[in-house]
């Protein structure tokens, strides 16, 4: 079963290649973590774990629920 992402950030006030990149990344994230085999312990550490990745001058800050299967941007910034 799929995974889907929902951007709990506001990405209106970046340029849209940047917007699109992020979302691309994402669902890239998304499609990856489907081909983990449930039984793996990678499940057990994302419970309650934040993740990062930067995409351009952004990090993007995401978490995983693995109950509702959806990756949830939950931080966006531009680090120094």
């Amino acid at each position: 079963m799929t995974y889907s992402v929902h951007l709990g950030v506001n990405l209106e006030g970046l340029p849209e290649d940047v917007r699109l990149e992020i979302g691309r990344t994402m669902q890239q994230i998304a499609d990856a973590v489907t081909t983990i085999p449930p039984s793996s312990a990678f499940w057990s550490s994302m419970k309650n774990s934040l993740l990062q990745i930067d995409v351009r001058r952004y990090r993007v800050v995401y978490r995983i629920d693995t109950t509702r299967r959806v990756i949830i941007v939950v931080e966006l910034s531009q680090p120094r």
